[in-house]
């Protein structure tokens, strides 16, 4: 009878030590809870499914003050103190977030007028602190003309604008993330413009139409808003330089700019993260 209670007892204390969570607690107070894996020179590898087959994260070991393991054994990493006041409420944070970011930009303005755009960002690097990004972007441009001879519905084109670029986040992924970084800006625009024609003692106005390519270089700030692990709200803006406006004109005429022209962006931003 004694054999069998203490093997029941042995067996209750082996299956509670399986399902024991370790605890990384990091030097601001965030406790993330899982099974470490393999704790390395420079990182530790954990998992916060304890099925075998899911997926493993790393962190940095210069960003934990130490390991709680679920045995009780503690492994001390840093020498700073974690705050011991009951009062204050230890925060869990067990969120991974996605490293594929869709957006759409209901609103969006650049030089050439307002728009709207979309965007695809992929985050690389273990510590998610680069993002590639690329942006399109459908600029409306209003035109006029003062040919009375002229006659259209249609008082604006539809430009077309990609703009790839690169993200830098220096304080990592949080809920409120900041990031900075520039993006080659090439646009595809058309025009349509008035030119006044001399004839002996007077002239008329003759309607052109003109295809431009333009190449400049943005500097963005982006602050972004992570609402739920998969959705969140941003905004961003930045001002650069365009160094080439070359223009095709419909008589011909061949028009290419050289002189550097300020531009600017401003977006408001929707996303979805995977």
């Amino acid at each position: 009878m004694k054999t069998t209670i203490l093997m029941l007892l042995f067996l209750a204390g082996f299956a509670f030590s399986l399902q024991a969570q370790d605890k990384l607690i990091k030097k601001n107070g965030i406790i993330i809870e899982g099974k470490v894996t393999e704790v390395g020179v420079r990182e530790v590898r954990y998992q916060i499914n304890p099925e075998p087959n899911s997926a493993k994260f790393v962190i940095r070991k210069a960003e934990l003050s130490h390991i709680v393991f679920g045995n009780g054994e503690t492994f001390v990493i840093s020498g700073r103190p974690v705050a011991k006041d009951p009062s204050v409420r230890q925060r869990v944070d067990n969120t991974e977030y996605g490293r594929n970011i869709l957006t759409i930009s209901p609103f969006k303005a650049l030089d050439s007028g307002p728009g709207l755009g979309f965007s695809y960002e992929r985050i690389v690097g273990e510590g998610q602190y680069v993002g590639i990004i690329l942006p399109v972007s459908f600029i409306f441009q209003d035109y006029n003309v003062y040919d009375p001879n002229f006659v259209s519905n249609n008082k604006y084109f539809t430009n077309f604008y990609i703009s790839p670029g690169v993200k830098i986040y220096p304080f990592g992924q949080r809920k409120v993330t900041y990031a900075v970084g520039p993006n080659v800006i090439a646009g595809f625009v058309k025009n349509r413009y008035s030119e006044y024609v001399p004839n002996g003692g007077g002239g008329y106005y003759y309607t052109r139409e003109s295809d431009s390519f333009r190449l400049g270089l943005v500097v963005n700030n982006y602050l972004n808003f992570q609402i739920t692990p998969r959705i969140n709200l941003g905004i961003n803006g930045g001002l650069g330089m365009r160094y080439l406006d070359r223009q095709n004109s419909s008589s011909g005429f061949f028009y290419s700019d050289g002189n550097l022209q300020v531009i600017g962006e401003f977006a408001f931003n929707f996303g979805f993260r995977f």
